[in-house]
């Protein structure tokens, strides 16, 4: 297949805003997909294929691209090989929208929707997507570090995918609920029962699985609930949930916005079913499992006691982070907090609040950003491929550690200890390396 000519581009600037990619041979069928897109902070570019070329393909790199064809659904996998060939050295996940029931090679794709789909989904799925790619890629430069720059061969847990997916349904045994649940025990599902909202909030406190299927058939609630009160708990805020019910009975956009991740229709074909929970379910293993990775990837010799990477381990890997990312002409912000103590703390004091703030520094952020300490009272946090116009949340999350959390002990007099934290935020920019962006931080550190 042939590409055509790249549209013009201006330099690129460092903003928040992802870009995605959207390859379609009908693009007034796109237009509700890339206002909800523009209205959740993406950038959207549109090429269209006629049956012989893609036109409008950006030299840009985008973050993601969706691939949803109707007449020449056929070529999707041509075309993902394609753009794959086309963007080479990106980890660029592709997402394609296939129509409902049909027969599609999938190999050729990170991650698929059948229709009928909805924009908050698609923009869900996007957004699950960039971050398991960040994710991914960051796991693979710290394998690189860990090996190249400090002789340590961590290996992968190479048995996580060997036990069965586990789905939870809530609700009645209807006997529409009940063919779902025969039907993934066929697929070697294990498949857990909660006939009740209490006994369901049982299981998920108690056990991990990998998407919640909720029977809505007698209407919404209280599905909706369920769905909105997991999206409130951090540990559970990405499991998938799915509701059944009948089509014409399902408030669509009410469900997506109480964080349903999609719907099943009572009516559907059997596979259909299958295949959009399975789709779900297997996202959410990968992303849980390498997320966990991340929390094994140390070894004493670059760790600090606090449980942040040392100096050394963040010099050599932001060398790493500014190779890789320049390369794709992204940037590399890193945020520095220097703690400071009034003079009535003492050294024993300073120690142990320092040693519980790393902790808690460590644990505010996500799991593939790069926390250390680069001195006694230095934390830093790299951000790979995050522009410093997006970390304004960070920044305020940070700052009310001190306000927020008891690290010392009340003075002599019974007033509290000062503590207080200077934040800054740098974007790397092309040519800096750690050793010398270290050196450079701890020559300014009062």
């Amino acid at each position: 297949m042939v590409l055509a000519q790249s549209i013009a581009e201006s330099p690129r600037k460092f903003l928040a805003v992802r870009s995605v990619l959207i390859v379609t041979d009908s693009v007034d069928r796109e237009t509700g997909l890339s206002d909800q897109l523009h209205q959740s902070g993406y950038n959207t570019v549109n090429s269209f294929y006629a049956g012989d070329r893609l036109k409008g393909i950006p030299r840009q790199t985008p973050d993601a691209i969706i691939i949803r064809l109707t007449t020449y659904v056929d070529q999707a996998s041509i075309i993902a090989d394609a753009l794959r060939n086309r963007y080479a050295g990106r980890n660029i996940p592709l997402i394609g929208i296939f129509p409902e029931n049909h027969e599609q090679d999938r190999t050729a794709f990170d991650s698929v929707l059948m229709d009928p789909v909805f924009p908050k989904q698609v923009v869900h799925r996007v957004a699950a997507m960039v971050r398991l790619s960040i994710m991914q890629t960051e796991m693979t430069l710290r394998l690189e570090t860990l090996n190249e720059d400090f002789n340590i061969d961590h290996k992968l847990d190479a048995t996580a995918f060997d036990t069965k997916l586990t789905v939870l349904f809530i609700g009645k045994a209807t006997p529409e609920f009940m063919v779902i649940i025969n039907a993934l025990e066929r697929k070697n599902v294990e498949v857990v029962a909660a006939f009740t909202s209490f006994s369901a909030f049982d299981f998920l406190h108690d056990f991990v699985f990998d998407a919640v299927v909720i029977n809505s058939l007698n209407g919404m609630e209280p599905g909706l609930t369920i769905a909105q009160t997991m999206r409130r708990n951090s540990a559970l805020y990405h499991t998938p949930t799915l509701l059944l019910g009948h089509k014409g009975k399902i408030q669509i956009q009410t469900a997506f916005e109480h964080g349903v991740s999609d719907i099943l229709y009572a009516d559907s074909d059997e596979c259909d079913i299958q295949d959009r929970i399975l789709e779900l379910a297997r996202f959410h293993r990968l992303h849980r499992q390498v997320k966990a990775e991340f929390e094994t990837m140390g070894h004493e010799s670059v760790l600090d006691p606090c449980g942040t990477y040392s100096s050394t381990f963040f010099s050599k890997h932001l060398n790493r982070l500014m190779d890789a990312y320049s390369a794709q002409d992204l940037p590399v912000s890193v945020l520095t907090a220097e703690v400071n103590f009034g003079d009535t703390v003492s050294l024993e004091e300073k120690a142990k609040a320092l040693n519980e703030l790393g902790a808690i520094i460590k644990n505010l952020v996500r799991a593939y950003d790069v926390t250390a300490r680069i001195s006694q009272n230095v934390f830093v946090i790299a951000f790979p491929g995050q522009a410093a116009s997006g970390l304004t949340s960070v920044e305020g999350r940070l700052s009310t550690i001190p306000n927020n959390t008891k690290l010392l002990n009340d003075g002599p007099d019974g007033q509290p200890q000062e503590i207080s934290l200077n934040i800054d935020i740098a974007e790397m920019g092309h040519g800096v390396t750690g050793e010398t962006w270290l050196a450079q931080r701890l020559s300014q550190a009062s």
